[in-house]
């Protein structure tokens, strides 16, 4: 609010006052806005002025800033003071002088060339930072401010009507200081050579600069140099050209102009510019002064300068509201517009594959639609996605699914107000692509787990049938093959080896029974989990006394989790015998939407902190491939509770 106030009181109320008179000066004959170079004021008090004050509004060192925003107000310092005093001196032919009006047109005929010679020098020197690239640039900055303080005193010593313009004041005018001609002619060539020399040493700075620094400094200074040819292009066309023409006029836009890009798409200062309603005055003040001249010089004699405001107003407007709604989204993207944000959101989201990349574009778009230098997603205290240039976290906002925290939003700038609306709506879509990625990456480690798991099952079968099965059943065909040659020559000896035969066979099909109950216990299929646990505990008898507690309504388990609850007991009640030496166990299960599995004992419990052996490491592996909890609950007295949950859904 400060700032546009200020715009409102130095650059754009001296301007609308200098354009509202020019229709009476039109009527007094004098020469028009464009041929006397009052256009040119405009525009450059408007391009200069408006940015240069957003930025000391919020960089208030900003040297930058400071020499745009001078620019600025002594254009339409100039400007108005001129207009002012062109309406007395011409009216005052009528009797109708203003007070203070020769004063005025002494002050107007000065006050353009420091604004004038300070753009091509000091500007350029200190450009981007506000810093000369180095010490030895300090003559370039003295030869500058002593070129403009020449040619300012020379312009401050002239007579008003020295500069030739036809047309600007009645006959026989002189105005103030009419005996001077501002300094000593032999001052004329070291001025001129000096001023030529200022602006060759700030232009030398520009390149200096641009070659000893980095790719981002590089693209801030080539927006700087394609202006400044631009200009001097518009301005020797303009000197070809018919005054009236305004080629000189539009001179003055590209370098302000092309400070304004670098500052919006490459962050210049690091600034969050509230710049959408300086490029809005921008182009309005282009839209106005061409309005209102081709008004002026069809209808201002006709209807008045009162009827020419009203038409420049209707005409104005509408487009200036479509000015302002494109600098809003030159400066802020869609963040005034949230439902084409979330159309543009959906777009890019449609064509995205895995959930790393679906997090990848989400951020990227984020970023676009904010218009902000950085966005990052981080997940459980991680960087999982990020979008733009790395840099310090001015904003951070939590995403949250169902009403579960599931990760964060980083931006790299501080949002205005009305922005957080937008990322309101937007917060929802990134927590679920959030929430899909951690499903991702639940399932990639759930499958690694299965592929390990399922790798070890089979090196397990491997060894127990190549080690164990394999050998013994070469055996037997040896054995069977000895019976066979001493059945005529040595019944008795047969009849012993048949009978070692027999023992070694019942043998190897005990151990094939074993195999497959490691695989699936039998007791699991025949009596459920239950009765599976009760036979299971009978076979620690004389060891160790097994209770087991199962409530009648306990619903039908998945076979996953029979399996898992009957190997973790088995685990259990082993580790109790052999380690903890307990006398007692009891087994509880209880089912709700997960199944809950106590194995509590009387021995001598674990130190803290508890040794984490193979055991412990399978049984807590065995739970979380279900997606279960594990936790081993100990003290420093005796005793020891494991306490296993398992959900029913896996």
């Amino acid at each position: 609010m400060t700032a546009a106030v200020a715009a409102l009181a130095v650059l754009v109320v001296p301007v609308v006052a200098a354009l509202a008179v020019e229709p009476r000066l039109r009527a007094l004959g004098v020469t028009g806005i464009v041929a006397r170079f009052d256009a040119f004021r405009a525009v450059a008090a408007l391009s200069f002025g408006l940015p240069g004050l957003f930025v000391v509004s919020q960089r208030p060192g900003s040297r930058v800033g400071w020499v745009m925003t001078f620019t600025g107000v002594a254009q339409a310092a100039g400007l108005a003071l001129g207009a002012y005093g062109l309406l007395g001196v011409n009216q005052g032919v009528e009797g109708g002088r203003l007070p203070g009006d020769d004063w005025a047109m002494w002050a107007s005929n000065w006050l353009w060339m420091p604004a004038y010679l300070v753009v091509p020098t000091v500007f350029l020197l200190i450009f981007p930072d506000g810093r000369l690239p180095s010490r030895r640039w300090w003559p370039a900055l003295a030869a500058a401010l002593a070129a403009i303080v020449a040619n300012t005193l020379d312009w401050m010593l002239r007579p008003v009507p020295y500069e030739n313009v036809p047309g600007l004041f009645p006959a026989g005018y002189e105005g103030v200081l009419a005996g001077l001609r501002g300094l000593p002619g032999v001052l004329d060539a070291p001025v001129a050579a000096g001023t030529a020399g200022a602006v060759v040493a700030a232009v030398a700075s520009l390149v200096v600069r641009y070659r000893s620094s980095g790719e981002e400094v590089r693209r801030r200074l080539q927006w700087v140099l394609a202006a400044a040819l631009l200009t001097v292009a518009l301005a020797g066309a303009a000197l070809a050209a018919p005054l009236e023409s305004g080629l000189l006029a539009l001179a003055a836009v590209p370098l302000p102009a092309a400070v304004t890009v670098a500052i919006v798409a490459h962050r210049l200062w690091e600034l969050d510019l509230l710049l959408s309603r300086a490029l809005a005055f921008g182009a309005l003040s282009v839209l106005l002064l061409g309005t209102y001249a081709l008004v002026a010089f069809t209808l201002g004699g006709a209807a008045g300068p009162g009827v020419s405001a009203v038409l420049v107003a209707l005409v104005v407007h509408p487009l200036y509201v479509r000015a302002h709604a494109a600098a809003n989204r030159l400066v802020y993207g869609d963040r005034d517009d949230p439902a084409a944000a979330l159309r543009r959101l959906g777009a890019r989201l449609s064509g995205a594959g895995s959930p790393g990349e679906l997090l990848d574009r989400m951020a990227a778009e984020v970023g676009r639609v904010l218009r902000v230098h950085y966005v990052a997603v981080e997940e459980a205290g991680a960087v999982v996605a990020s979008w733009g240039r790395p840099g310090e976290v001015a904003e951070s906002l939590p995403l949250l699914h169902r009403g579960e925290p599931v990760g964060t939003l980083l931006l790299g700038e501080r949002l205005r107000p009305q922005d957080r609306r937008l990322v309101a709506g937007l917060a929802p879509h990134v927590a679920v692509a959030v929430h899909a990625h951690r499903l991702g990456a639940d399932l990639e480690r759930s499958h690694g787990r299965l592929l390990a798991a399922r790798q070890e099952e089979r090196d397990r079968l491997l060894y127990e049938l190549h080690d164990g099965l394999g050998p013994g059943l070469a055996a037997l065909a040896l054995q069977t093959d000895r019976a066979r040659r001493l059945v005529d020559t040595d019944p008795d000896e047969a009849r012993k080896v048949l009978g070692e035969l027999s023992r070694r066979i019942r043998s190897t099909v005990e151990d094939v029974r074993t195999i497959v109950h490691d695989l699936r216990p039998p007791p699991l299929d025949d009596l459920g989990l239950a009765g599976a646990l009760t036979e299971l505990g009978r076979g620690f008898a004389g060891d160790l006394t097994v209770e087991v507690e199962v409530p009648p309504d306990l619903p039908p388990l998945p076979p996953p989790v029979e399996l898992a609850a009957y190997r973790i007991a088995a685990e259990a009640l082993t580790n109790a015998v052999r380690h903890a030496m307990a006398s007692r166990c009891t087994v509880t299960l209880s089912a709700t939407d997960a199944l809950e599995l106590r194995v509590r004992d009387d021995g001598v419990g674990v130190a803290a902190p508890a040794r984490r052996g193979f055991g412990l490491a399978s049984m807590r592996r065995r739970s979380e491939e279900l997606n279960g909890t594990f936790e081993l609950v100990t003290g420093p007295g005796p005793g020891t509770c494991l306490l296993v949950r398992l959900p029913l859904a896996a």
